[in-house]
This record gives C-alpha cells, sequence and structure tokens, in this order.
C-alpha cells in the first residue's frame, strides 16, 4: 500500500538527494489504512488534489531559504551562496564560515551545496510527480489539466535554472519520475542539455498558463512570469537577441509597473506589489500562506516558514553580513537606496519590539561599520514570527526593475537610445535627484552605467555574483577587492563560476555522477 503524506513524507534517493511526497511500505493482511496518511491512488483525483500537490513544489523554493537543524541542517545556506558571493556583501573577521564564502574557499564538502541540491531536486520531484500523475485516469477537464501541467512545468524549469546558474548545467536533468530505487542514479548532463529543457518547458507555461490569478492564489506563476523567464534564461546562456524579445514582451505588454519609489517595493506592506513578476511566499501569524507545508519542523514551529535575513546582527560589534565598504563607495551618498538598503551610524535601527539610534558599530572587531537593513525597517514588528528568529516579508525574486535593465543590456548594441532610456527608468525612479545617464555615450560607457545601475538596484538580491560571471568579469572584480587580507581563490575553487557538485551526492551515485571538470 503506497501512502503520501505531504508534510513529513520523506526519503533520500539513491544517487539523486529527493525529499519526497512518497512513503512505500509493505501491504500487510488487513491492508489498514493510516489515520494521518493520504492514499495515493485515492489522492490525484480532484482538482483540489492536483493543487496541493503543485503548491508542494513551491514550499521547496520556500525551503531554500530556510534555517533549520532538525532534519536537515542548514543556517541561510542559500544566503551564503548567493548574497557572501557578491563584492558588496563581506562579514566581520571573526566569522570565518562566512569569509570563506565570501573569499571562494569553497569545496565539494561545503554546507551550501548537499542542502541546495536537495531541495533544488526535490522541487523537481514533487513539479514531476505532478505531471506523472496527470496522465493517469482522475476529474481534471482538458483545460484544468493543461494549467496544471504548464505550471509544474515552470517549477521544473525554476527549479533546473536555479541548478544551471550553480552548477553550470553539469547536474542532472530530471525530466520524470525517479521510482526505481536500484537504478535511482542520474548523470552530469551538459549546458546544452539543461537550457534546452529549461526553455522548453518555459515556454509550454507561458503558452498556457493563466496571465493573473485572484487574489486566494497569489503567488502562483503566471503566463507573464514565465515569459520573463524565458528571457532572463537567454541572456544566462549568454544569447541576448534570443533574449530582447521576451523582455520587450514583457516591458510593452506585461501588467507590470515600477513602484513609486525604491523604499516601497520592499516593504512588508506591498508584498506582491506592480514591480513583483514572482517572489517567494513567506509565512505569516496568521496562517494563510498556501505555500506552507513546511517540510523541516512541527506544525508549531515556524522558523521555516520566513527568512533569517537580519538575525545575529550585533549592533556593538558588526554582523555576520555586513554591506561591503567597496559597495558604500560606489554609491552616491545621497542616492535614497542606500538608506533603504543599508543602516549606518545614526540611523534609527529597528528590533523586532525596539528601536534605539545605531552608534559606531565598528568597534575592534574590524566591522565595516554597516549593517543590511533591505526588507527591514520600521514595519519589522508586522513580520516577526513568535520565535523572533526569522522575518516573514516575502523575498522579491524577479523584479520589473531587474527586467527593464536586463531588457536595456540586451539593446546597448542595437538600440544604444532605448537603452539609455530604460536604464534612466530605473535609475530616476530609485534616485530622483541623480544625474541621467546622457545620450550619446560609447557601447563601453554605456555597458559600465548599465552594470553599475544594476550594482545599485540590485544589492543584496542574490543577483550580484551571477552577473559578475557572465559577465566575464568576476575575476577582476575579486582580484581588486581588499578581502579581509585573505586572497581570494575564485579562479581555483569554482570552474569559471561554476561551483562544485555535492561531493555526498558523488559518492551516493556509484560513480554514475561525477564531478564537474576543474573543481
Amino acid at each position: 500500500m503506497k501512502i503520501i503524506n505531504f508534510i513529513s513524507g520523506r526519503f533520500r534517493v539513491y544517487g539523486l538527494s529527493l525529499f519526497t511526497l512518497l512513503l512505500f511500505t509493505e501491504c500487510n493482511d488487513l491492508d489498514l489504512q493510516p489515520l494521518d496518511a493520504v492514499i495515493e491512488e485515492n489522492f490525484f483525483n480532484t482538482e483540489n488534489d492536483f493543487k496541493g500537490a503543485t503548491l508542494a513544489s513551491y514550499s521547496s523554493m520556500q525551503s531554500l531559504y530556510a534555517t533549520t537543524a532538525e532534519n536537515l541542517f542548514a543556517v541561510n545556506e542559500w544566503w551564503k551562496l548567493t548574497i557572501m558571493t557578491e563584492d558588496n556583501v563581506t562579514s566581520d573577521p571573526f566569522n570565518i564560515d562566512l569569509l570563506n564564502y565570501s573569499n571562494f574557499r569553497v569545496f565539494p564538502t561545503t554546507t551550501a551545496f548537499p542542502f541546495i541540491y536537495t531541495i533544488v531536486y526535490q522541487g523537481v520531484h514533487r513539479a514531476n510527480k505532478v505531471l506523472q500523475k496527470l496522465e493517469d485516469e482522475n476529474e481534471l477537464t482538458a483545460e484544468e489539466k493543461t494549467q496544471y501541467e504548464a505550471e509544474a512545468k515552470f517549477l521544473r524549469a525554476w527549479f533546473h535554472f536555479q541548478s544551471f546558474k550553480i552548477w553550470g548545467g553539469y547536474a542532472p536533468l530530471s525530466l520524470a519520475v525517479v521510482d526505481d530505487l536500484n537504478n535511482a542514479a542520474l548523470p552530469n548532463s551538459t549546458p546544452a542539455e539543461t537550457i534546452s529543457a529549461i526553455l522548453a518547458d518555459f515556454q509550454f507555461a507561458a503558452d498556457n498558463l493563466p496571465e493573473s490569478w485572484d487574489s486566494q492564489n497569489t503567488g502562483r506563476a503566471t503566463a507573464w512570469a514565465a515569459t520573463a523567464y524565458l528571457g532572463k534564461t537567454h541572456l544566462y546562456n549568454g544569447d541576448l537577441s534570443a533574449a530582447q524579445p521576451f523582455f520587450q514582451d514583457v516591458y510593452d505588454n506585461g501588467p507590470y509597473s515600477l513602484m513609486a519609489d525604491y523604499a516601497s517595493v520592499f516593504d512588508y506592506d506591498f508584498e506582491n506589489n506592480q514591480e513583483s513578476i514572482f517572489e517567494i511566499q513567506f509565512a505569516s501569524n496568521s496562517d494563510d500562506n498556501g505555500w506552507v507545508l513546511d517540510d523541516f519542523h512541527t506544525e508549531n514551529f515556524k522558523a521555516s516558514q520566513g527568512y533569517h535575513r537580519g538575525a545575529d546582527q550585533d549592533t556593538s560589534n558588526g554582523s555576520l553580513y555586513e554591506p561591503s565598504v567597496d559597495y558604500v563607495n560606489s554609491s552616491d551618498p545621497d542616492d535614497p537606496r542606500l538608506s533603504t538598503n543599508i543602516y549606518r551610524e545614526g540611523d534609527t535601527y529597528y528590533g523586532f519590539g525596539f528601536d534605539f539610534v545605531l552608534g559606531d558599530i565598528t568597534a575592534e572587531t574590524g566591522s565595516t561599520g554597516y549593517l543590511i537593513k533591505k526588507y527591514r525597517g520600521e514595519n519589522i514588528a508586522k513580520m516577526a514570527p513568535l520565535n523572533f528568529v526569522v522575518d516573514y516579508n516575502n523575498e522579491r525574486i524577479f523584479r520589473f526593475a531587474d527586467l527593464i535593465l536586463m531588457y536595456a543590456e540586451t539593446l546597448i548594441e542595437s538600440d544604444p537610445t532605448l537603452a539609455t532610456q530604460l536604464i534612466n527608468e530605473v535609475r530616476l525612479r530609485s534616485f530622483p535627484a541623480a544625474t541621467a545617464v546622457p545620450a550619446g555615450l560609447s557601447t563601453a560607457d554605456l555597458t559600465d552605467a548599465l552594470r553599475l545601475e544594476r550594482r545599485l538596484e540590485l544589492a543584496f538580491e542574490g543577483h550580484r555574483y551571477f552577473d559578475l560571471v557572465r559577465w566575464g568579469i568576476a575575476q577582476e572584480t575579486f582580484d581588486a577587492l581588499d578581502t579581509a587580507e585573505i586572497e581570494n581563490t575564485w579562479d581555483t575553487q569554482t570552474a569559471n563560476g561554476i561551483f562544485p557538485l555535492p561531493q555526498t551526492e558523488i559518492d551516493r551515485s556509484g560513480g554514475v555522477l561525477s564531478q564537474i571538470d576543474g573543481l
């Protein structure tokens, strides 16, 4: 008898770490039905069943941001890999673990890799399970089947895209449910195969998802989000001409527009705002978030349902996660983005239930003197869980401002006038008093202006490292930094910006999966 338990059911599949929805048990003579589980044969039948199974994959997105030690160890692993590797972020000299990320002293055994690998392929597996069950007899109409197929393919593509960014397309490509535990290990893919699969899935999603959802389904993927990701996938694959029409379509015809001011974009009161193409839906104390399945804890424990963004900020001596001096120096001191993104001496610091004027925090620790403020600030009390560990403000992982700048990037050589206008659209919204990027710049100067604007606009949002890699300037950028008197080893610990596959998965595969060349 097979049973399915969305909250706690999970096991490790040999060769691929997949938290799974299925628990296999042997039938006994009585064939008793467990009281706390749903029988698989009776589950994938109604529209509500498929909605629940689909939301399980969304829950894996949320799990990337988890801080937990119950079932799978994680302490801000996604943050470490995507934020600490920016030149915008550092740590005080005593936090060796985080400085290892900043200085690219990462290895196949580094904690972030097995955690992220597990969650990515958990999400893929859950999407594949929906696709598999759509082929069976059920109560769905033809229209509903197409919609759930499109949504599952969006989710599968999204997770494979994260894998592509981190492992360059050399991690496994999983396009079907792994049922045979004796042959569960999947081999390395190739970048071309991975990109082709991602584009095919996003295209099906763009063609078949609704353009919007009602308020009861806020946060679910739309056709416009899939179209935006088609452009982003082509861009990350180095094909600017292929990316351009997708960005143009979303820009010209999509439902998005820039918020009136930069600070409002990240305000807890403006989650899922007009600028948000896609965002991670975190929990709330009211328990009204359909994404929340809580893969890591008992239902009363909420820490995995929010983001551990600002915890561990020591307002006397510094922080585990500090804005770098290089980032602050690259900003105009009057740019409102700076005051939205960071705390400085003299600012009012807001914590869970308290606030005070921040004094000098450099002390004797070598702190930069800055703390990360983005997503937090005055509204922090509204988004605080009962345990005061995380906050519930959604993560805006794909914003319209991001898309506008990527669209501009594709136009620098073919239409520099429009590219300049697009850069200024973002720049002057966020910094109204700024001097506009002038018309008639050379290709090189316009490229520099675009890259600086992306750095300032998207700081601490997890894009900077991947931008530097795809632009081919990561080595020179990191070499120019003073990284706590430790020479960064970007060129030897990554393969042109690609991180190593987790050694645990290579060992578990029995030789089917191999390490990426050069790592």
